[in-house]
């Protein structure tokens, strides 16, 4: 990332930082386009991605897009990839996991602030309102972690790790404790208590230093499967994130532009993909479903699926009712 580059941001915008290769941009498009469809005040949004190699044809659809709903454009920002070259990647995650951690060097000293996103998720709250919520005495506002048990060999309590899709960001405090290079070098000294890519990093780092979010700024998979983690919380809150959610989170490979998903919300990237000039899911076939239901685990997947689905229906959520339209 370019030093001689520092963004700078007006008064009152809210800066919205993001990361992607070519193959995930057409889903950072929806991302985007969510996020400025159901925010109060889109003018005020200046948007950002970490290009790992997206095409000036993607780039194009993508600016398109966001002038639709007020946004000026999206600020592409180039930099040295080959630094994250030498990090491990685990499954479906790519080396653009890692482009978060530097996203401090992106801005300069006035801007004090900025969310980040990942691009497997959907914005259906008003992000203004999660910006605005104060965490100066934080170094990050994050959701805790639902999925998983990575932190048990990171050795830090569970309730003490956060999942690190969506991160409001404190820059002040990451560059005054230079968080960027901490988060690196704890990853090389400690591949032995890392299970994920950056996450088990950024905890290790952070745990003690992050504002506990409402569980509805990063609805996980892990609200629809009931455990001692998830009863710990109000049962207010989790009933408010699973019905209301402020940003829905696709973790892992379950994806909603997957041909057949299991998601009892991937109908709702399909809501905004589908307002899109250019749609990027596709229309599964005969073929697809017999592959996608052709286990034991899959069958498990979508009766979870249908019940949650009729929960939501009883309970007054719009499902939206997808529209056959291919790529």
């Amino acid at each position: 990332m370019s030093h001689n580059q520092l963004r700078s941001l007006p008064a009152d915008a809210v800066g919205v930082v993001a990361s992607s290769d070519d193959n995930y941009a057409p889903h950072l498009t929806v991302l985007f386009y969510s996020l400025l469809a159901n925010c109060s005040a889109p003018e005020r949004l200046s948007l950002f991605c970490l290009d790992g190699g997206i095409s000036s044809e993607n780039k194009s659809r993508m600016n398109r897009e966001v002038k639709k709903l007020g946004a000026s454009g999206v600020d592409f920002v180039s930099f040295d990839r080959q630094r994250f070259d030498d990090l491990p990647t685990i499954k479906h995650i790519t080396s653009s996991a890692y482009y978060r951690i530097s996203i401090p060097e992106l801005f300069d000293n006035s801007v004090h602030k900025v969310i980040y996103l990942d691009c497997d998720m959907i914005v259906k709250g008003d992000i203004i309102e999660l910006w605005e919520t104060d965490i100066t005495e934080f170094h990050v506002g994050a959701v805790e972690n639902l999925s998983g048990h990575t932190y048990k060999k990171l050795g830090i309590p569970q309730n003490q790790y956060f999942n690190s899709g969506m991160l409001l960001i404190n820059l002040d405090l990451w560059r005054r404790d230079q968080i960027p290079e901490k988060v690196f070098r704890f990853k090389k000294e400690n591949p032995d208590r890392i299970s994920t890519n950056d996450q088990c990093a950024l905890n290790g780092v952070l745990h003690e230093k992050w504002k506990h979010l409402h569980l509805k700024w990063n609805h996980q998979t892990g609200l629809y499967r009931p455990s001692e983690q998830t009863e710990a919380f109000p049962k207010d809150e989790i009933e408010d994130a699973i019905l209301s959610p402020g940003i829905i989170h696709y973790i892992g490979w379950d994806k909603p532009w997957r041909k057949v998903r299991f998601h009892p919300l991937a109908g709702e990237y399909d809501r905004y993909a589908d307002r899109l000039d250019q749609s990027p899911r596709s229309k599964p076939g005969f073929i697809d479903y017999l592959l996608a239901y052709a286990s034991v685990s899959r069958l498990k997947k979508l009766r979870r699926q249908l019940k949650w689905q009729a929960w939501y229906q009883k309970n007054g959520y719009n499902l939206y009712q997808c529209h056959n339209r291919t790529q």
